[in-house]
């Protein structure tokens, strides 16, 4: 092999994801992407007043920093763009850590940060949600915070598992992480559909980093686009490790007009909640609990892994794509999730088929 593989790379394997799903006539609640498709009309005006140069020259994010720090209230010098979160996660690991460090993250959440811990050679410690009353350990975090680790990752929401935690929570957390020398880093992914901000923090606790990503609440995971936002002294640091184009000009004309037309973020968001009240209810009615108030999925507990795996492959067969194996102690859990409620009434038909063909509110 001509290129050096080093010995911790040989336990991490990535793979591309096929799209192998069928895209046109399924339902597609398997990735917490935006459900509904959006309209030909509004991809056609965001590009049809795009100047002559727009694909000859390089891109120029300095419109789109701009309207994302009107959007959030916080100074451009505060914020950085990202490609999607991976690339923001994956610098905070590439500024802070050696191999060694010892980090944590509450779990079981993001892929990546699983990926990129190894990557680093970091050693990871993952503070655990329970799987019986899907709340967070908190004693395991505060001991954890105790170890003075370099960095402390939050997902809130978190994902698959939601126990959402309040700004004061937050709050407390950055302070007892701060005064420990520990990073303290919140991943707002989900926050639109039902969490509160704690972006106003990052001029009170200097060790606090914040993640977005255009790909939850705008609705527009194609893109890949996020962005960090922290105090100005921490993103001159971190903005080192800044591409010489940090975006293109596609994700950005995509970015501004959604800014620029946001009712139509407003209207998306929305419908994901009153389809959220839909599905939770509808499937209370079959004796089926959910888990989930604050963001675009739902944890769906079918009493076992088999009820689970008959279920999840019974949908796939009608053409509605979820995410069926979380892995132990998950395995009784499918994640779904959630569009328009129109949309969601064809989910809940057929699981009211599921329901009669499997019993899932039984406990055998």
């Amino acid at each position: 092999m001509f290129i050096k593989k080093n010995a911790h790379l040989r336990n991490i394997k990535r793979i591309r994801i096929p799209e192998n799903r069928d895209l046109e006539n399924g339902l597609r609640l398997n990735r917490n992407e935006k459900v509904e498709n959006w309209g030909s009309e509004i991809i056609r005006d965001i590009f049809k007043n795009q100047p002559d140069w727009f694909l000859s020259t390089y891109p120029d994010s300095s419109s789109l920093y701009e309207k994302l720090s009107k959007h959030i209230n916080a100074d451009e010098s505060k914020i950085m763009l990202t490609s999607g979160m991976d690339s923001g996660i994956k610098t905070l690991f590439e500024i802070m850590t050696d191999p060694g460090d010892h980090i944590g993250v509450v779990g079981p959440t993001y892929a990546m940060y699983y990926v990129y811990s190894k990557l680093f050679q970091t050693k990871l410690t993952e503070i655990q949600y329970s799987p019986e009353t899907l709340k967070l350990d908190w004693k395991q975090l505060n001991d954890f915070i105790d170890t003075k680790p370099v960095m402390l990752f939050l997902p809130n929401p978190n994902q698959p598992v939601e126990d959402v935690l309040t700004k004061n929570q937050i709050a407390e957390i950055a302070e007892r992480t701060r005064k420990n020398g520990t990073l303290f880093v919140v991943d707002e992914a989900y926050y639109m559909f039902g969490c509160e901000s704690v972006m106003d923090l990052i001029d009170k606790f200097e060790n606090l980093v914040v993640l977005r990503t255009f790909s939850k609440g705008f609705g527009v995971p194609s893109i890949r686009l996020g962005f960090m936002v922290s105090s100005e002294d921490n993103m001159e640091v971190l903005s080192k490790t800044r591409f010489a184009h940090e975006s293109n000009s596609f994700r950005n004309a995509v970015a501004e007009y959604l800014l620029d037309n946001y009712e139509i973020v407003d209207d998306y968001v929305q419908k994901v909640i009153e389809g959220r009240t839909y599905v939770k209810e509808e499937l209370a009615k079959l004796g089926i609990k959910s888990n989930g108030e604050s963001a675009n999925y739902l944890l769906v507990d079918l009493v076992n892994p088999e009820k689970r795996n008959k279920t999840a492959a019974f949908l796939e067969e009608n053409l509605i794509y979820v995410k069926g194996n979380l892995g132990s102690p998950w395995d009784k859990y499918m994640l779904i999730t959630i569009g328009p409620k129109e949309l969601m009434k064809r989910f809940i038909d057929l699981m009211l088929e599921a329901n009669k063909k499997f019993k899932l509110s039984e406990v055998q």
